[in-house]
């Protein structure tokens, strides 16, 4: 019993854990899967971790609890916790809600939107080609988020909105995958100017028309990518 009480006292949260220690090392995961240092599959050994982060393993187990939550790692009980996988009909079925949903979303959109609404999704827009510019992938994914979220609000759907969130979250490792691919890096900037656009000329036809194509490139390019490894 003793040794038992040690043990908890040794995994107890310190101040440092509960404040911002645990954020970090979640934080650093997640560049690390942005900017490929991570792949899918990928096991993540908490005693490894404990080691790169100097940090209790409290604080490895509440980040990998984050990044559960996030959708980003899968938690076996014999396995541990890896990187989420996907099978290739697991994204056609991914992708395939999410532009039924996002699509809807647009639609809905009331037009014409504010020019207030196209002032702040423009401003997320060069604030995310900004970071492109920089090279900071984790602030450029973050906007990315941002901007898709922005844009979707505007359909006055809680219900719908929380969905798309859901799905979003289902598929991030996909997502940030692409987040390092130059090529599409720069496609994503011109699809979401397109999006602008559409909303300018209160088209929701076109914006609608846009989002599924945004999501079409993505899936394409990893379904791509596992034929590849097969």
């Amino acid at each position: 019993m003793a040794g038992h009480r040690a043990s908890q006292v040794a995994n107890a949260p310190s101040a440092a854990d509960t404040r911002s220690g645990w954020k970090e090392i979640a934080e650093t995961l997640e560049l690390d899967i942005i900017t490929g240092k991570l792949h899918l599959r990928e096991h993540l050994v908490e005693d490894d971790l404990i080691k790169r982060f100097r940090a209790s393993r409290y604080a490895v187990r509440r980040a990998l609890d984050e990044m559960h939550a996030l959708g980003l790692v899968v938690r076996n009980q014999n396995r541990g916790a890896y990187i989420r996988d996907y099978t290739a009909q697991e994204v056609q079925d991914l992708f395939g809600v999410r532009e039924i949903l996002e699509s809807a979303a647009a639609r809905q959109i009331p037009m014409p939107v504010s020019d207030d609404f196209l002032r702040s999704l423009a401003s997320l827009q060069e604030q995310h080609d900004a970071a492109m510019r920089e090279g900071d992938y984790f602030r450029l994914f973050s906007l990315n988020n941002a901007f898709h979220q922005t844009l979707f609000s505007a359909c006055g759907n809680t219900a719908l909105n929380k969905a798309i969130a859901h799905y979003s979250m289902q598929v991030q490792p996909i997502r940030m995958q692409f987040v390092h691919n130059e090529n599409r890096r720069k496609q994503t900037s011109e699809e979401h100017w397109e999006m602008i656009e559409a909303l300018k000329r209160g088209d929701s036809k076109a914006l609608a028309r846009v989002c599924v194509q945004h999501l079409s490139v993505t899936k394409q390019l990893f379904l791509k990518g596992l034929e590849g490894k097969l």
